[in-house]
């Protein structure tokens, strides 16, 4: 039996179905690793496209988190005078002491944790830090607006329509304008850091659901629009 397998491989038949086991077996492999290398590159773009998708979107909505920041930097100081007056007792005409105006609320959220890697891999830990980072800003923006608002209903104490105004009551108001004032210099640190985030990534301002409002460039926009964000043709 030996001597028969033997003179069949010198007789060249075991050489020749040797190299077809690995001829055969090698384009087996390679078509394994083509079609590993097709699924892997396909996912990629999709990862990529995915990736991009999400970029934009985040960056569409810092458009209007950073027009936002603008609009609270220009409106805090008139809100801050308007405690002042309320501290010491002064009063302002038409009845417009104790009116908030709107505030305006910042909404964003952040790409999701995959498209995040990539965006680090393809755009720099730059981006990638502001993009997350904007998450905890907004978050801090909405507790100080809740606490503003908060107070702002304590004011309703002075106001002569509500019945006899107490000294207690005046002293109950003050408070709530001191802590007004005080979230008003936390909103002020908060939307300068957004707004100077934002700018270092290249992001600018844009309001595609409210186009016709902006920052007000007078107080007194504020007050008789009852916005903080003024139509601008009042503004």
């Amino acid at each position: 039996m030996f001597r028969a397998v033997r003179g069949w491989f010198d007789s060249g038949g075991g050489g020749r179905t040797l190299r077809l086991f690995v001829f055969e077996l090698t384009v087996v492999t390679l078509g394994v690793l083509i079609a590993q290398s097709v699924q892997s590159l396909a996912q990629e773009r999709a990862d990529r496209r995915h990736m991009e998708d999400e970029r934009a979107r985040a960056r569409h909505e810092l458009q209007r988190v950073h027009l936002t920041a603008d609009e609270w930097l220009a409106a805090i100081p008139c809100l801050d005078r308007r405690m002042a007056d309320i501290m010491s007792g002064r009063s302002t005409p038409n009845g417009l002491t104790l009116a908030r105006p709107s505030f305006v609320n910042p909404s964003y959220t952040p790409p999701d944790d995959a498209a995040m890697v990539l965006i680090d891999r393809y755009y720099g830990h730059k981006e990638a830090a502001v993009l997350f980072g904007m998450t905890v800003n907004t978050a801090n923006v909405r507790n100080v607006l809740t606490k503003m608002v908060d107070n702002w209903g304590r004011l309703g104490l002075i106001d002569p329509a509500n019945g006899v105004v107490s000294a207690s009551d005046r002293t109950a108001a003050r408070v709530a304008a001191a802590d007004i004032k005080a979230q008003l210099h936390s909103a002020s640190i908060i939307n300068v850091d957004i707004a100077n985030r934002v700018n270092s990534i290249g992001i600018g301002v844009s309001d595609d659901e409210n186009p016709l409002y902006g920052p007000a460039h007078s107080c007194a926009a504020i007050w008789r629009s009852g916005r903080m964000d003024p139509p601008l043709t009042m503004r």
